[in-house]
């Protein structure tokens, strides 16, 4: 059975970019981290909360850590969050 998506990580443009520019105005890396952390863990509660199995949450969290590197590359962020894949961890 396919899950419907309700708001897509990878459409989540205007989220991505009010993190990005969060991460952007930290002062130290460890702000950063835990700005990033916190954005991630909220929107898988949110996907939790309806009822996504694990797996798509997993994908749209790393969608969504994309989203948030391309954004983070136009605002000239100086700190970029890793891309790790497949770890189920924030940044």
């Amino acid at each position: 059975m396919t899950s419907i998506i309700p708001f897509p990580s990878r459409l989540r443009t205007g989220h991505a970019r009010k993190v990005a520019t969060q991460l952007a105005n930290a002062r130290s890396n460890r702000e950063a981290d835990h700005i990033l952390s916190r954005a991630v863990r909220s929107h898988i509660r949110q996907m939790q909360s309806v009822g996504i199995i694990a797996q798509e949450i997993e994908n749209q969290r790393v969608d969504f850590l994309i989203s948030i590197h391309f954004e983070c590359q136009k605002v000239g962020a100086g700190w970029l969050p890793a891309l790790e894949i497949g770890s189920g961890g924030a940044a």
